[in-house]
């Protein structure tokens, strides 16, 4: 049961956090961001201290985050190479 609430928080977590890059490396819109990305720095941070005291251990959290680092890499790139 623990591990599909740390799933939903990681998930929910990401989709937040990616939207904030996508709107900070494509629009180059660093302020509106910060709006974005405030919420998913919340969220995943209870995911981290849920998943460190051992509430859930990564599966489908860890994909998750994979994704979403490798969006953040790829709009990065993409995000200097444009501007």
């Amino acid at each position: 049961m623990y591990n599909d609430i740390g799933a939903a928080i990681a998930i929910i977590g990401s989709i937040i956090s990616i939207s904030g890059t996508l709107v900070n490396n494509l629009w180059h819109k660093h302020r509106l961001a910060m709006w974005i990305w405030m919420p998913s720095n919340v969220i995943l941070l209870v995911w981290a201290i849920g998943n460190s005291i051992g509430l859930w251990d990564g599966g489908l959290s860890g994909i998750a985050l994979a994704i979403m680092y490798s969006i953040f890499t790829i709009s990065n790139t993409y995000g200097l190479i444009k501007k």
